[in-house]
C-alpha cells in the first residue's frame, strides 16, 4: 500500500466487489478461532484492478495450498504480474491442520468482502492473520495502527494482574529466541501466547513484541487481553485457549537472553 498504508488500518466499511475465487470446499474443523479482531483496507485501488485481482487470486491459492499441506506460515508473490501482488498468511501454532485452513478461509472471505480492489488489506483473527499488498512487506515488524483489545470482566483473584503482566513480559523476551518465533505458556491461572511473523527475524520480533507488551499492559485485571501489530500477536486469558501440550518451558529461551546480556 502507498505510504505503508497499515496506518490506515482502522475498522473500515470498504468496497464490496464480487471477484472470482479459487477456494476449495471448507475442511471439517474443531476450533479455528475465527473471531475477527482487526480488519483494514487500503484507501487506494489497484490498477489495473482486473490484473491485480488475478494475481491476488493466484497468491491466495498458493497460501492455501501451503497451509493445507501442513504449514502454519506461508508467503506468496506474483511480482511479474501486470499488477504485482504479495501475500502472507500465518496460523497460531496451536491452530493447526484443518483448523488452520478453516481460519484462513474465514479470513480470506472477510478480506474479499471488505477490500474489493484495494491494493492492500489485512485481517487479524484470533487464530490466524492474512495480509496482502501491491509491494513486498514481509520484513515489516511494527507499524502505526498497532493496538490492544481488552475484554472480559476484572478478575478478583489476588495477583492475577501481576501474573498476567509477568507472563506477557517473559513471552516478549523469550519468543524472539524460540523456534518459529512463537510460544504459549501458562502460570498461576494465566494462559498466554505470543507469535511473530517468521520473516521479520529475531530483531524485528523483539521490537514488535516490546510494542505489543506496552499495549497489552493496560488490560489486566481484565480477564482477556490481546495486542496486534503488523509483525506480531500477543494474547493472555484466565481460561485456556490452547491445549495443554502446546505450552513450552520459557526458561531456556529466557536464559539465552540473559546470556547475551552478560556477554
Amino acid at each position: 500500500m502507498q505510504g505503508h498504508g497499515l496506518a490506515r488500518f482502522l475498522l473500515l466499511t470498504a468496497l464490496a466487489l464480487v471477484v472470482a475465487s479459487v477456494w476449495l470446499a471448507p475442511a471439517a474443523v474443531g476450533d479455528p478461532q475465527a473471531t475477527v479482531l482487526n480488519l483494514g483496507c487500503s484507501t487506494y485501488n489497484a490498477t489495473p484492478a482486473s490484473a491485480f485481482l488475478l494475481a491476488l487470486n493466484s497468491a491466495f491459492a498458493g497460501l492455501r495450498a501451503n497451509l493445507s499441506a501442513g504449514g502454519g506460515f506461508a508467503t506468496a508473490a506474483e511480482p511479474r504480474a501486470a499488477a504485482p501482488a504479495f501475500a502472507m498468511a500465518q496460523c497460531r501454532p496451536y491452530v493447526a491442520g484443518r483448523d488452520c485452513v478453516a481460519c484462513f478461509d474465514a479470513a480470506a472471505a472477510r478480506l474479499r468482502r471488505s477490500c474489493g480492489a484495494a491494493n492492500g488489506g489485512r485481517v487479524i483473527l484470533d487464530g490466524c492473520v492474512i495480509r496482502y499488498e501491491s509491494a513486498a512487506f514481509f520484513d515489516q515488524a511494527t507499524l502505526p495502527g498497532n493496538t490492544q483489545f481488552c475484554n472480559g470482566s476484572a478478575v478478583d483473584a489476588g495477583g492475577f494482574a501481576g501474573t498476567a503482566r509477568a507472563l506477557v513480559a517473559d513471552l516478549a523476551a523469550a519468543v524472539p529466541n524460540a523456534p518459529g518465533l512463537a510460544a504459549a505458556a501458562a502460570s498461576g491461572g494465566v494462559y498466554a501466547a505470543a507469535q511473530c511473523v517468521e520473516t521479520v527475524g529475531e530483531g524485528g520480533c523483539a521490537q514488535c513484541l516490546n510494542v505489543a507488551m506496552g499495549n497489552i499492559d493496560g488490560c489486566p485485571p481484565n480477564s482477556d487481553g490481546r495486542a496486534v501489530d503488523a509483525g506480531c500477536f500477543m494474547r493472555y486469558s484466565d481460561k485456556p485457549f490452547f491445549p495443554a501440550n502446546a505450552t513450552v518451558d520459557l526458561a531456556a529461551y529466557l536464559h539465552s537472553v540473559l546470556s547475551m546480556i552478560r556477554d
